[in-house]
């Protein structure tokens, strides 16, 4: 079996291992929970909340499968990614306002407790175990926290796209560099590297093409003939 050829089209991008994903699986499953639990039946938010988290985790999958051919899809959906969470949060930040309920500060221990917390546990099913016993406001700020972590790692995923595609170039450009150094590695071998790329072993080389043969002019048309003189019958 051939080994698999990685210079382009690598097929062994695993989305599960970013840690970005990882935090915003988390978000979705907090946020799941949280909907359903602290919203009225009927409320339009529930379903607005779900479906912004589930955006926040879904675009990140298909963003990292669809860079494989496409570096600027992969941009753009990271970024969609990026503006889901944050409408995620504008709904988590109006909940405790318009229910007098507190925004911890960066000051404030609880955040800074919170915070230490979820930069070092990535499994979500911590999570939804611990949020079982909380407060709507606690959660409502535990998931706040997350948000604002993921975002962080969301801008630097996106900088190193950037990076990654300045230096490597789209699908286009990768395509035609391993296409080159595949002619290189292989003329000096006993083959032939010619017309449309061409490749075979000695004795089966291809016969040139011929060049095509000119068309016969038109042959020019004859002149009239001209008109002959009237007769004078007058003797």
């Amino acid at each position: 079996m051939n080994e698999k050829d990685s210079s382009f089209i690598n097929q062994e991008r695993t989305y599960r291992t970013l840690k970005c994903f990882q935090k915003a699986e988390c978000i979705y499953d907090i946020t799941f929970y949280f909907a359903h639990k602290f919203l009225n039946i009927g409320d339009r938010t529930i379903d607005q909340m779900i479906q912004a988290a589930r955006s926040g985790k879904q675009n990140l999958a298909e963003g990292n499968i669809d860079g494989v051919t496409s570096k600027e899809m992969e941009l753009k959906l990271t970024n969609v990614n990026r503006a889901s969470l944050h409408e995620l949060l504008l709904d988590y930040e109006d909940y405790l306002r318009v229910r007098n309920l507190e925004h911890w500060g960066p000051k404030d221990s609880r955040y800074i407790q919170t915070a230490a917390f979820c930069r070092n546990h990535l499994d979500s099913a911590i999570y939804r175990e611990k949020i079982q016993q909380r407060s709507d406001e606690t959660i409502a700020n535990i998931a706040i926290t997350l948000i604002h972590q993921c975002d962080v790692l969301i801008v630097g995923l996106i900088e190193w796209l950037k990076r990654d595609f300045k230096q490597k170039g789209g699908i286009k450009e990768q395509m035609y560099q391993a296409r080159k150094e595949w002619q290189k590695r292989n003329s000096g071998n006993g083959g032939y590297s010619g017309y449309s790329g061409y490749s075979g072993r000695s004795g089966q080389i291809p016969t040139p093409p011929t060049s095509p043969t000119p068309p016969t002019p038109p042959t020019p048309p004859t002149p009239p003939t001209p008109p002959t003189p009237p007769t004078n019958n007058k003797q």
